[in-house]
């Protein structure tokens, strides 16, 4: 087992240990608590420092290596069989060869929490703690969390968070260990204990502020970063529009979204053009934007899709009107507004895209997203096509969880560089960091125009039992863009995936089929609309 993990479960069984002595009041039971604190908070010490060295290691990054891009590891995947086996038979030089870091235990983020929380519950009902006090330290994470959201939405990387959270949980851990220190005096049966009192006090002050100011620094950092944010691209004041809309679109058969995108013509003064309900419903479509420099595409991801290997469009600036069902175009490029915000007046901003390049079965096509794995299952089994696109993919989504394969030894091979992905849930590849519906695909602030592939891995260290169960967890780590085990960031100008058993994938929310090897690159740039 993953030394990790062994910390992470160390730490949480502590939990019931200490509790069962405090109730002991007894001074030699008090001691033993006391150790096992101390003994915790050495492991997340030593856990802590053992991740900060796999990330600032330069060979244990996977690709290109950046300051928002290097691995969340703890342990190495051992590859050391496969990689004799090369030398021997092929005799080639293994410098371009790496093994991608193993990432810690998924229970990392619960155990500190948990182990905090329960102790300080337990003094509260021993009357030892201030329960306003503890609620303090529930709502600045409560409120760490709503900020997190928008910051996702906002495609917002804020680095801080890491280290302000290990602040907030170090002062913690010593207001923890005081309370401890207080039992023990007061069982070894010491008359005046007001020292440890004015300690516990002192301490408690210390963890509010530290818990406040964390909460005020992620502030004012959210906030800069979301002014940098908003003068990305060029503002486009004066804009002649032409909206095509596709009539096979979920989106079509709902009452209040035609009202919107009426509505949303109405304010921009755009041209509304009904594409023929035909395979190729682009076909003859140079004559319809004649003249046209923004083209809105009124329709799912698919749509937008088959407009970016349009070759009609490839001179044009594409802009997304919501009419599919999980719309992760919409999701990015309107930061995650309701649909109810198409009918006010914004503007738009002209920003360029890398568009990808997927080659697959002899085929290519060009994509914004895809996904090697599970998730591509969802596309897959989403046989109904109704009014409620959420419900349809709810349907398909437990049907692939129940049934869909979810563990993949991937070989992904980065800029030249062989990297060993073992029992791999799914593999994201984008430069839209969303699905669709506000759920995030990545991780980190991926830059639009950079020439270079974002990937997200998830790779469970555990049993391949937990593969499914994990998935459900890693949803609200990308939410909130949270960097935590088990989510393992890739980054390269060019990929190439590989696995012995053929595995389902998807483009755009597009179901392609099953297959043993795909190539992955940018290949040019797009200009679309964005606010």
């Amino acid at each position: 087992m993953a030394l990790a993990n062994l910390f992470s479960i160390f730490r949480i069984a502590t939990v019931p240990l200490i509790i069962f002595s405090i109730y002991q009041e007894s001074s030699g039971w008090s001691f033993f608590a006391i150790i096992l604190m101390f003994l915790a908070f050495l492991s997340d010490v030593i856990d802590g420092y053992l991740v900060r060295k796999k990330r600032s290691s330069p060979k244990h990054s996977i690709g290109t290596t950046t300051a928002t891009n290097n691995i969340t590891a703890a342990k190495i995947i051992t590859a050391a069989k496969k990689t004799s086996k090369t030398r021997t038979a092929n005799n080639t030089n293994t410098d371009n060869t790496k093994n991608i870091s193993k990432v810690g235990s998924f229970l990392d983020p619960f155990a500190d929490k948990i182990l905090v929380v329960c102790l300080l519950f337990v003094f509260f009902i021993r009357q030892e703690f201030s329960f306003y006090f503890l609620g303090v330290f529930i709502l600045r994470d409560i409120i760490f969390l709503i900020f997190r959201s928008y910051a996702s939405r906002e495609d917002l990387d804020i680095k801080q968070e890491r280290k302000y959270s290990d602040i907030v949980v170090t002062s913690q851990f010593i207001l923890v260990f005081v309370l401890l220190l207080q039992g023990l005096f007061v069982n070894s049966g010491y008359q005046d204990v007001s020292f440890t009192g004015t300690l516990v006090t002192f301490f408690t002050i210390v963890a509010i502020i530290v818990s406040f100011c964390s909460v005020f620094l992620y502030w004012v950092i959210y906030s800069k970063l979301v002014n940098n944010k908003q003068k990305i691209g060029r503002l486009v004041k004066r804009e002649k529009i032409v909206i095509l809309t596709n009539r096979k679109a979920r989106g079509y058969m709902d009452r209040h979204r035609i009202k919107l995108l009426k509505k949303f013509a109405s304010r921009r003064k755009a041209k509304l053009v009904y594409l023929p309900q035909t395979d190729d419903m682009f076909k003859d479509i140079a004559e319809k934007i004649k003249g046209f420099k923004h083209i809105i595409i009124a329709g799912g991801d698919g749509s937008f899709e088959s407009a970016l290997n349009c070759p009609q469009f490839k001179d044009k600036c594409l802009g997304f009107f919501p009419f599919g069902a999980g719309n992760a175009y919409y999701s990015y490029f309107y930061k995650g507004k309701q649909f109810e915000y198409l009918r006010s007046r914004f503007q738009f901003r002209e920003v360029p895209l890398d568009i990808l390049e997927l080659e697959y079965g002899g085929k290519k096509r060009q994509t914004g997203f895809l996904s090697a794995g599970v998730d591509s299952e969802v596309p897959r089994l989403t046989v109904e096509r109704t009014e409620n696109g959420f419900l349809d993919y709810f349907k398909a989504g437990w049907k692939g969880f129940k049934d869909s394969k979810a563990n993949y030894d991937f070989i992904v091979t980065i800029d030249g560089k062989k990297n060993y992905l073992k029992n791999c849930v799914t593999l994201t590849l984008a430069k839209i960091p969303f699905f669709g519906y506000g759920l995030r695909s990545l991780i980190g602030s991926t830059e639009m125009s950079n020439k270079k592939v974002y990937g997200l891995a998830i790779v469970n260290s555990h049993t391949k039992l937990s593969n499914k169960p994990l998935r459900l967890w890693t949803f609200l780590l990308t939410h909130l863009n949270m960097e935590r085990d088990p989510l393992v960031p890739l980054l390269g100008k060019e990929f190439v995936i590989e696995c012995k058993e053929p595995f389902p994938l998807q483009a755009g929310g597009e179901y392609l089929g099953f297959s043993n090897k795909i190539k992955v690159k940018v290949l040019r740039q797009q200009n679309v609309l964005m606010i």
